[in-house]
């Protein structure tokens, strides 16, 4: 009995054949199902389908390419049937490698009909098959593919979305897109708001909606509360600092040397402060102190100073400032964060053109600066 156990065994062993390695899924010597004798998916995807052989390898290897394509010269006819160039499809196929094993009247078909009876023109359905090719194959992305027609407006502002986040069709509404509306909208943010700030701009909508509630309550903790202007912007600017706002904010209490009170009437005047690197804000605090002579006082008053570019008008305006209070040519005190809000055509017009006369050079000088060589004016 024994005997005829192993012998059983030994039989069904050798019946098995052994695992083939994973290159020979894409460079196969023998005829895979459906695919003609000899083919090499990488050759094909750069003689063919117009990828470098760059793109062709990274495509050839990726696991969702796990098998040779059926027929992948029906789907690109039917690609370019609706309408893609061969550049397009390219793009389509480097995103979305499975986009090959497509079968076109089971799947590509079906779907593209989808996508019509959603409201999409034919030149729309090219659009989005190249930022988005998975949906060609999941009737639930054509669905949440319909909300955000509806919920954004406009199938542009969709495109943009799906440009800026890959996996947008991914969330699921019901768990996540939908509960962050509903909290927004108690928040009182407009869907025109939201859809700017939270999608297009940011993408909170797409975050767990404990978290966002999370941000929410930050931003009040910080001095902006719900009902202010500035609220739509704090979520937005505590979202892409959320993992070091802790460091952040103990940073600039230490840097600027105020208390929790200041730095939250700081953060209320410009809380974008938060977007800049620990350098940039170094820098720009030492020129305003050092070079400007401001007291920290004003500088925690004025904090949008924090804002504009240090080398490109901070240090422009300041020279362009000090070197005509040298000359004796302003005739009153005036404030530095005034002179760095002006925009440049009222700069130019109030000091520069004015006085360019009394100090030949002078514009001249300043656009220099400008350009990153600020050595131009200790000239004068």
């Amino acid at each position: 009995m024994l005997r005829l156990k192993q012998r059983l065994l030994s039989a069904l062993h050798a019946a098995v054949p052994p695992p083939l390695p994973a290159a020979s899924f894409h460079r196969p010597t023998s005829t895979a199902a459906g695919a003609p004798a000899g083919f090499h998916i990488e050759d094909y995807l750069v003689a063919t389908c117009g990828l470098t052989p760059a793109q062709a390898r990274k495509t050839s290897n990726s696991k969702k390419l796990t098998y040779l394509p059926v027929n992948p010269d029906a789907v690109r006819a039917f690609l370019a049937g609706i309408g893609l160039a061969e550049a397009d499809i390219a793009a389509a196929i480097v995103r979305f490698p499975p986009l090959l094993h497509a079968k076109v009247e089971a799947t590509l078909t079906p779907r593209v009909a989808m996508l019509r009876g959603i409201g999409l023109s034919p030149p729309q359905i090219s659009r989005l098959i190249t930022v988005a090719p998975e949906v060609l194959f999941s009737p639930a992305k054509v669905s949440r593919l319909a909300f955000y027609l509806s919920f954004l407006g406009s199938y542009e502002r969709v495109h943009a979305a799906l440009k800026g986040c890959v996996y947008l069709l991914r969330r699921t509404l019901e768990a996540v897109v939908t509960p962050n509306i509903v909290f927004l909208r108690q928040c009182g943010l407009t869907d025109d708001e939201i859809g700017k700030h939270f999608l297009l701009r940011s993408r909170m909508l797409l975050s767990e909606p404990q978290r966002v509630k999370e941000i929410a309550a930050r931003a009040e903790e910080l001095g902006v509360p719900r009902d202010s202007l500035m609220f739509k912007h704090a979520l937005v600017v505590l979202y892409r600092n959320a993992r070091r706002l802790n460091e952040k904010l103990g940073f600039l209490k230490k840097v600027l040397g105020c208390s929790e009170a200041e730095l939250g009437n700081v953060l209320r005047r410009a809380l974008c402060i938060l977007n800049y690197s620990e350098s940039k804000i170094g820098r720009t605090l030492e020129f305003l102190k050092a070079e400007v002579g401001l007291q920290l006082p004003y500088i925690l008053d004025n904090p949008v100073l924090f804002t504009f570019s240090l080398e490109r008008r901070l240090m422009p305006r300041h020279y362009v400032i000090r070197i005509l209070k040298a000359k004796g040519l302003l005739s009153k005190e005036i404030s530095f964060c005034t002179v760095a809000a002006f925009t440049e055509e009222s700069f130019a017009k109030k000091f520069l053109l004015h006085f360019n006369k009394s100090v030949p050079g002078l514009i001249e000088a300043y656009a220099a600066a400008c350009k990153g060589r600020p050595s131009t004016f200790p000239e004068f």
